[in-house]
């Protein structure tokens, strides 16, 4: 994937959909912004399984 897509919120649409779920891509790449226009170039992202994320617990980090 890369910024091209937009937002977090499209792409968590698209591989979850909701958009509600953006969080789990930004926590996988670093904690990104949502709005990915703000990116010169197209960045590579990891886009995790639905219900994947560090500690597998499904829930953001608090």
């Amino acid at each position: 994937m890369t910024s091209d897509d937009v937002s977090l919120f499209h792409l968590a649409v698209q591989h979850y959909g909701n958009a509600l779920e953006w969080w789990r891509i930004a926590e996988r790449n670093g904690g990104l912004d949502p709005d990915l226009t703000l990116f010169d170039a197209p960045v590579q992202l990891d886009i995790p399984e639905p219900g994947q994320r560090g500690d597998g617990s499904g829930l953001p980090a608090s």
